[in-house]
């Protein structure tokens, strides 16, 4: 999920959450008398509200429509979930008159991956390609072991293996986050 998509969902489930207490509340304090006794144990519905129903055909084909557009709505903010800023190729051609040379982003990743992945010390390497404001852009998310050395890890990421993508995509540069985290020590298999 990109950073769009998490902003829209904070204030969206922050306002929706803010409207559910709000309901919620009202509930409580009118189940404990704060709107009278009668109010506390009567109907939610009151016998005006159902004649108001009965008396007017539109009432229930409304309801049905705001349901309908809720559950819409729902549907929508699903599938934007789903939505993510992955890459799933590049162009390398910046005029397209000059022809159309695409490379897949898997096989970019992959072989970057297998590069870091043989550095001293690197347990996993895992790239993503992804789309940034000033184009494309990569994440680097790297396990490595306690004997691994991580300012020369970082080191030889920024000065080996950057460079030598940039030079294959033919960019300048690519915007990149690199994530290094050590994980624990494994412990020896036991033979019996």
């Amino acid at each position: 999920m990109d950073r769009r998509n998490a902003h829209v969902n904070r204030t969206g489930l922050f306002i929706l959450g803010l409207l559910l207490a709000a309901a919620g509340g009202l509930g409580l304090a009118r189940g404990f008398g704060a709107f009278g006794k009668a109010r506390a144990s009567g109907p939610v519905l009151t016998a005006e509200a159902r004649r108001f129903a009965d008396g007017h055909g539109w009432f229930w084909p409304a309801v049905a429509a705001v349901a309908v557009v809720l559950a819409l709505l729902g549907l929508a903010w699903m599938l934007a979930q789903l939505r993510s800023s992955r890459v799933r190729g590049l162009s390398l051609e910046p005029d397209i008159r000059a022809g159309a040379t695409r490379v897949e982003a898997r096989a970019v990743t992959d072989a970057l991956e297998a590069e870091i992945g043989e550095y001293p010390g690197v347990r996993r390497a895992r790239a993503l390609l992804v789309r940034s404001p000033k184009g494309a852009g990569l994440r680097l998310s790297i396990a490595y072991g306690q004997e691994a050395d991580p300012d020369e890890l970082r080191r030889r990421i920024q000065d080996e293996a950057l460079p030598r993508l940039c030079a294959a995509l033919e960019r300048e540069s690519i915007p990149t986050v690199v994530r290094l985290r050590l994980t624990p020590r494994e412990q020896p298999a036991t033979v019996v």
